[in-house]
């Protein structure tokens, strides 16, 4: 039987305006190209026959296939076989989606994901059932870990060889839906947000990063990590949630809290919205969101935002209900993995 793996590797990952503004270095195509020798080594060693990648147009390919012959001398196991997917990317999030749906139609084990936040979301809007394993290249990176991306491939690499059961391999992962109506009431097309779906007092998508939040409303995080940079900061300063806890929070910001001084029935925190930049936000409330409940959004002209990024207008007679779902989609187990590998003693003939 062929063991086979997806690699979704986003090229222009990290070199969106909110970098720009705060001076933080991106990741250079070399850079990422020596992220994936260091990927098909570690699934070499787990005996991978085949890996499938995204194409792409901007010389990812190039860099790679130009190492590959050196990297397979100095391997100590043959290196997968490598196949870019039959298909036109127009880079694209539609691109990633796309990707993943064929990478589960090819049957691959489980798919690793290069890229930040944005990245991630679409994978798993196309992967549906097939185990993610993330690894941090973006510039919002709340979902993937930060982890050298050898340890991550070879846990994928040993859950796809079958070395690994599912029951100790697989951890569920919560994430929101967004489902907006029309004038009518009727359903437009659904999205989800893994990290977070945040309101925006707009009414032009322009461009979809978030590099200025004085139009904040509201947030519903599904987890809220000190440690992370992006719009789940702010619910983390309130109260962390951890990703595999239930529910999230709902954090509902002071009307235009950069335009006038914090009112006795806010109150004022800091967070790190994005690399360099640590901003004053002013809250009027929060709670926990569960599991099910409907959250409206309407009444104006508004953006919804899904994990960092604007991506739904709705106009001032359209509405939009957002939810948690619990155990939506799975996400490799790291660590628990290579503790289960330890204790069985897996690759010491």
């Amino acid at each position: 039987m062929t063991i086979r793996v997806g690699i979704i590797a986003n090229p222009v990952s990290a070199r969106d305006i909110r970098r720009v503004i705060s001076h933080a270095a991106g990741l250079t195509l070399g850079e990422r190209a020596n992220m994936l020798l260091r990927i098909l080594q570690a699934l070499a060693a787990c005996k991978v026959d085949e890996v499938l990648l995204m194409p792409e147009m901007e010389g990812l390919r190039l860099h790679l296939e130009r190492q590959l012959p050196a990297a397979a001398l100095e391997s100590r196991y043959p290196l997968p076989r490598l196949r870019w997917l039959d298909m036109v990317v127009r880079t694209q999030t539609q691109d990633s989606v796309l990707a993943a749906q064929m990478m589960r139609e090819e049957g691959v084990a489980a798919l690793l994901v290069l890229g930040g936040d944005g990245t991630h979301r679409a994978v798993v809007k196309g992967c549906r059932d097939i185990p993610i394993a993330g690894i941090s290249t973006g510039t919002n990176n709340a979902f993937p870990p930060m982890r050298e991306v050898t340890v991550t491939a070879w846990a994928a690499g040993l859950y796809a060889a079958k070395k690994v059961p599912k029951e100790c391999a697989l951890q569920p992962n919560k994430l929101l839906h967004i489902r907006p109506f029309d004038a009518q009431g009727r359903a437009k097309p659904e999205d989800v947000a893994l990290i977070d779906a945040a309101v925006l007092n707009e009414a032009i998508l322009g461009a979809k990063a978030i590099s200025q939040t004085d139009t904040l409303r509201t947030i519903i995080s599904t987890r809220a990590s000190i440690e992370a940079v992006g719009l789940s900061a702010i619910a983390a300063a309130l109260q962390p949630v951890d990703p595999f806890e239930e529910g999230g929070l709902l954090v509902e910001l002071a009307p235009a809290y950069g335009s006038r001084e914090p009112s006795e029935k806010t109150f004022t925190i800091q967070a790190v919205l994005s690399p360099g930049r640590v901003e004053d936000i002013e809250i009027a409330s929060f709670r926990r969101f569960a599991a099910g409940e409907d959250y409206r959004v309407g009444g104006q002209a508004c953006l919804i935002a899904l994990d960092g990024e604007r991506e739904i207008a709705l106009r001032e007679d359209e509405y939009a209900l957002i939810s948690l779902q619990e155990n939506a989609f799975y996400t490799l187990d790291v660590p628990a993995i290579l503790q289960y590998v330890c204790a069985q003693k897996i690759g010491k003939d």
